[in-house]
């Protein structure tokens, strides 16, 4: 202790320094001398300085005892009695009054609280109470005889009968701890060891002990002084847990009293201690809906929420239809933690849908999104332009989902996105200000698989020049170069390459899948397959206006039969047999399309001209596809088809390429087509001779046909002549059938018949003739063989045709051979002779 500070009753305060425990040299100061007694003194020691409070019966200041020119500065203009001045443990000045208790600091007076009663004296315990002597007063006056009674006075002690008033004021929570009464006075009040000890006039000593925490929760329970109790365990630094159910009971108390307001403020402060369905059941009453949108509201931004919470805050939000505290919820934290497919299911079904959709697409959920703008909000243009930034694999994956839906409303619009996704050429995943979209923006806070769904858009380069399938094995088949590669489905739909040209591109996934989305747009699915059908394999079925008969509007490289073999076999080699089942498919599918009846083909009015114009415009298509030698189709399908929409050229052309001229002929006969019966004779006459006798029947069947066919049949009739095809009683046979052929058709058909039987009658009997004369001729030369003698007179060899030498060999035949020809040549020269 350095300094030491000593107020008189005549208004003098002396300070002393120095170290008074050990006597050394001590120096002393008057500091202040005033008219009024000095009540109250105190040092506040702070970091640079001291500060000494004077207090006085009229005022009260302080003095900087280190300051190097000191001044007096007056803090109030009123002070105190005697005993009413006391420092705390703040090292502030509390000045006691009969109207209130206040505190002084340097700067001036700070809190004060009022307690309206006389007092004499205060006193400092531990840390916040305040023990406060009140004035004795004589019983006879202030108590009546009851009261008086109930002292229990001694009778020996009557003149000490003055009560004396003791209360212990907590200046931490602001309530009185404590209040007692003692006869006959006290002489002094001392606090130590943790505890207050009164001495009294009559000698006795009170000890007053401190209830424990819990003691004093009770009693302020029981008061319902919940204020008080919290106020308390905060500064006995209780859990958590115990705070929390002193909110609950405070909470049920305002409750029970209807200060609904007032409990659900308490409640709030239990979030993550208390149990949120006991606070929820209470106030599910349409009445309390609003308190207890406050409650869910505070238990979302804790995080602390789950699904069924979202449900019932979105429910209250949309019951009080208040479209502002929906909107703060959804839109202005970016990292809200509530269930996020809850709260998009809940703005739906109550009709928000725009809050619905901006969660969606904030966090992601593609799915959701496009199911609330298109079956929702019917907003086909929003959900197309959303698809086509979502990239292929989600393009795809929706498209199949949502295509026959978007065809029926925007079928161009839609039909172009199909083409691009199916042709190789949609752009991959962006999101604004051309960020991917995987990886960027925020992320839903609950997991789950929709959201974990963005970690599959990941870019992932492939190595090597051959491009990997985006799609999994379960999204279809698709279209590949070489071998199939065994990737897992992640891999598989995250792979991507760089294609010749430096973009990023990917496996376009099979048309097929598409095509029952067309099933109202018959047209659109035409445009849709010849895109496809061109881009992907570089050929095309030719726009709908340029005659397909140019080599330029070939649906195949293959037609032109210059080159057809050597286009066929780079096709071979290029295509794969999934490639190749690709083009089958889209080749039935569509010449199936360019049969269709004109009025089924679209749903576009046109007039009568334009429609005829464009059915054959579609029939000439048909057939340039028929003829398109790269695809191997199946003829007796594509048969089938033809007959089914009754394409005639479509007929005859696969019926040619077949082989079939009967089935050409037999088909012209029943459509009563006798100009092209007679074409088809001429054309097929030479390669297939037994059309002939198959018309000649059809050519005398009805006066019209005979008509048209009699040139016709007198060159077929003269072509069996020559051929022999048929017997002439067949072909009698033939046209007799009807009663159109006449004789006069057959007389010069019959004459020369009987003519060529004449000459063919006199050969035969000339050569009968001839016949008779050399057998006479032989039998003769028989009988003289064997009955005279040959002379031999040849000169000649008949082998060598020189000068025959003897020896010499004859045969009765008049030949003649050298006789070295017997063991050489002999055999072969009478082969030779007689063969």
């Amino acid at each position: 202790m350095s300094q030491a500070a000593i107020g008189l009753a005549n208004g003098v305060v002396i300070l002393v320094r120095g170290d008074l425990s050990k006597d050394k040299t001590i120096k002393q100061k008057v500091i202040y001398e005033g008219e009024e007694p000095i009540t109250g003194l105190g040092f506040r020691e702070q970091t640079k300085s001291t500060i000494l409070f004077i207090v006085t019966t009229s005022s009260i200041m302080s003095y900087n005892t280190t300051a190097v020119k000191p001044s007096i500065t007056i803090l109030d203009e009123q002070g105190c009695g005697l005993g009413c001045a006391v420092m705390n443990d703040a090292q502030e000045m509390v000045v006691g009054r009969d109207e209130a208790i206040y505190l002084y600091d340097p700067t001036g007076r700070g809190p004060c609280f009022a307690y309206d009663t006389p007092k004499s004296s205060l006193t400092w315990f531990k840390s916040s109470y305040l023990v406060i002597v009140s004035p004795p007063v004589t019983t006879s006056t202030h108590l009546s005889s009851g009261a008086r009674a109930s002292l229990s006075f001694n009778p020996k002690r009557t003149s000490t009968n003055e009560l004396t008033k003791i209360a212990i004021f907590d200046t931490a929570n602001k309530f009185v701890a404590y209040v007692g009464t003692f006869l006959g006075g006290i002489r002094g009040i001392f606090c130590e060891w943790n505890s207050i000890w009164v001495v009294g006039m009559d000698g006795k000593l009170y000890h007053l002990d401190e209830k424990d925490t819990p003691t004093k929760l009770e009693i302020l329970f029981k008061l319902n002084l919940y204020v008080l109790a919290i106020n308390l365990a905060h500064i006995q630094k209780y859990d958590d847990a115990s705070i929390a159910e002193i909110f609950k009971k405070y909470g049920d108390y305002l409750y029970n009293k209807g200060d609904f307001d007032g409990s659900m403020e308490q409640y709030i402060r239990t979030i993550g201690q208390l149990e949120p369905s006991y606070v929820i059941r209470k106030f599910l009453d349409a009445q309390r809906i609003y308190n207890l949108t406050n409650y869910l509201q505070e238990l979302h931004s804790k995080g602390l929420a789950n699904a069924d919470h979202t449900t019932l805050l979105l429910n209250c939000y949309t019951k009080l239809k208040d479209v502002s505290r929906l909107d703060q919820f959804i839109k202005t934290d970016t990292d809200l933690n509530f269930d996020l497919e809850t709260a998009i299911s809940v703005c739906r079904l109550a009709g928000y849908f725009e809050h619905a959709v901006y969660l969606a697409e904030k966090f992601q959920e593609h799915d959701m999104y496009l199911d609330i703008v298109i079956e929702d909000m019917k907003n086909y243009e929003t959900a197309l332009a959303y698809i086509k930034k979502l990239g292929p694999y989600e393009a795809d994956r929706n498209l199949q989902k949502y295509s026959k839906t978007l065809l029926t409303h925007l079928p161009h619009e839609t039909t172009n996105l199909l083409i691009e996704l199916c042709t190789g050429v949609l752009p991959l995943a962006t999101v604004n200000n051309n960020s991917t979209v995987f990886g960027s923006g925020p992320k839903s806070p609950t997991p789950s698989d929709n959201n974990t769904r963005a970690l599959s858009h990941l870019p992932f380069s492939g190595s090597g020049g051959e491009t990997a399938s985006i799609f999994s094995d379960q999204s279809g088949p698709t279209l590949h170069n070489g071998s199939s590669n065994n990737h897992t489905p992640t891999l598989s739909r995250l792979a991507q390459t760089k294609s010749a040209a430096g973009r990023l591109s990917y496996q376009p996934p099979s048309p097929r899948k598409f095509m029952p989305a067309f099933v109202d747009r018959p047209d659109c699915l035409t445009t849709f397959l010849e895109s496809v059908f061109e881009k992907l394999w570089g050929v095309s079925s030719g726009p709908l206006s340029p005659s397909p008969t140019s080599e330029s509007t070939a649906i195949s490289p293959s037609v032109s039969h210059k080159n057809g073999d050597l286009n066929k076999s780079a096709g071979e080699k290029i295509w794969s047999l999934q490639e190749q089942e690709e083009r089958k498919t889209i080749w039935n599918t569509l010449l199936e399309l360019y049969l269709m009846d004109d009025m089924e083909s679209t749903k576009e009015p046109a007039n009568p001209r334009e429609r005829q114009k464009r059915k054959r415009e579609f029939r000439q298509k048909a057939l340039t596809l028929l003829q398109d030698e790269s695809v191997q189709y199946d003829t007796n399908q594509a048969l089938v088809l033809c007959q089914l929409k009754q394409f005639d050229e479509g007929i005859v052309y696969l019926y040619e390429k077949t082989g079939m001229y009967t089935d050409i002929l037999r088909y012209w006969m029943e459509k009563g087509g006798t100009d092209r019966v007679i074409e088809g004779v001429r054309r097929y006459g030479p390669k297939d001779p037994s059309l002939y006798p198959m018309v000649l029947t059809y050519f005398s069947s009805t006066p019209e046909v005979m008509a048209k066919s009699t040139q016709e049949l007198h060159s077929v009739m003269k072509h069996i002549d020559e051929k022999d095809l048929l017997p002439p009683i067949q072909v009698v046979q033939a046209l007799s059938r009807s009663n159109v052929a006449t004789i006069g058709l057959l007389k010069g058909y019959i004459g020369k018949k009987i003519e060529h039987e004449r000459r063919e009658l006199k050969q035969n009997e000339e050569l009968i003739e001839s016949y008779r004369e050399e057998t006479d001729k032989r039998r003769k030369e028989i009988e003289e063989l064997q009955t005279s003698a040959r002379i031999f007179q040849v000169q000649k060899c008949t082998g060598c045709e020189g000068t025959l030498d003897l020896p010499a060999i004859h045969f009765l035949c008049r030949h003649s051979f050298h006789q070295r020809y017997k063991k050489t040549s002999t055999k072969l020269i009478f082969v030779n002779i007689f063969i």
